[in-house]
């Protein structure tokens, strides 16, 4: 099989892009502050991935992976001390009835070598995981985030409500009236979304967890995901007779045994079929399969106390704590490397947090 080379992907160059990221970070960084009162809990909040549900122990194991798929840190057996950290993908702080299923699983490696990607960030160790659970997203531009992210602050309220329901997609669909003809209308991104209401709730450990956009891979490109191996016995998360039920759920399952997940790659071999700027298209299993090259294992441990949220608040995840062999690809990836930063910035300093990459998964729990 002919994967496609990382040198044959030309990224897109628009001449609005760097006014347009300067409006999206700005805009975060308010929200940011904002989400102080607006979520009530004295202190700053997350625009996404605000409620946080659990943080936890792993090891991942490189295998000895086979052809293409080594590369990078992944062209050698090797293992990393990690955790892993699960949240919901909205910026509020509710009851799990209150708030959808799309959820978050991001993992940090610990004794990653090389130099990070983040400039301020050149000789820490650690390389960071962003995945969610669904296989598309609802954004692809700078000027899509900056218009999605507040249409996404009134969510999930503005689908409950029949009235708002409709105007709400015709702004999502229309950019807010920016885009004249249906030719432009953003389809591929109200489709993914829409997915988004279809996850069902389930034990945040049974999911499988997939990267939001491309990937450097080596000498290829490639999406990433997590896939569970082990049982899972409280499967079910029923919202309506607790709020917490995600929480509980992840609590009482990580208490009682030991978790397993395959870490998957999948590379390129078409980049019309398989598109690296349209986040919102599946890539097909067809054109390339999914290949293990590492394993997740997280062992049966206790992560029910306040302390655990806490480590879980103050650790942050981005996508751009990375290696130059996995940088990731697309414009909407390039949006989230200072999007990612500075809405870390502003919540550490609001929340009096320390924003220094710790050596291990010891210093976090």
């Amino acid at each position: 099989m002919e994967f496609v080379r990382y040198e044959q992907y030309t990224p897109v160059e628009r001449p609005t892009y760097q006014q347009e990221l300067d409006e999206v970070v700005g805009n975060v960084a308010r929200r940011t502050r904002e989400s102080v009162e607006r979520e009530g809990v004295g202190r700053a909040v997350r625009t996404a991935h605000g409620k946080t549900y659990g943080l936890m122990k792993a090891t991942i194991t490189v295998s000895d992976t086979p052809g293409p798929y080594a590369q990078g840190i992944f062209a050698a057996p090797a293992t990393y001390d990690a955790v892993v950290r699960y949240s919901n993908g909205l910026g509020h702080l509710r009851a799990d009835s209150l708030l959808g299923a799309a959820c978050g699983m991001g993992i940090k490696m610990f004794g990653v070598p090389g130099r990070s990607l983040l400039a301020d960030e050149t000789e820490a160790t650690t390389f960071d995981l962003n995945l969610i659970n669904n296989t598309v997203f609802f954004a692809n531009t700078a000027y899509d985030y900056m218009v999605i992210e507040e249409l996404f602050a009134e969510l999930p309220d503005a689908l409950v409500n029949p009235a708002r329901r409709k105007s709400w997609m015709g702004e999502f669909l229309t950019r807010r009236g920016t885009l004249a003809s249906a030719d432009e209308w953003l389809w591929d991104e109200l489709f993914a979304m829409l997915s988004f209401t279809q996850v069902q709730r389930r034990n945040l450990l049974s999911y499988t967890y997939n990267s939001m956009g491309a990937f450097r891979y080596g000498d290829h490109i490639a999406k990433i995901r997590t896939l569970p191996v082990s049982p899972v016995t409280h499967l079910d998360v029923d919202v309506r007779a607790d709020g917490e039920a995600f929480r509980n759920t992840l609590v009482a399952e990580a208490g009682e045994r030991d978790h397993a997940f395959e870490l998957q790659v999948q590379l390129n071999a078409d980049l019309m079929r398989m598109p690296v700027d349209n986040t919102s298209v599946e890539w097909p299993e067809q054109l390339s399969p999914w290949v293990t090259v590492a394993r997740i294992d997280v062992p049966r441990q206790d992560i029910g106390g306040e302390e655990n949220l806490t480590a879980a608040d103050g650790t942050s995840i981005t996508p751009w704590r990375s290696r130059e062999d996995h940088r990731p690809i697309g414009e909407i990836q390039r949006v989230r490397e200072e999007v990612y930063r500075r809405s870390s910035i502003e919540r550490h300093r609001i929340n009096h947090q320390p924003r220094q990459e710790p050596a291990s998964s010891a210093e976090l729990l």
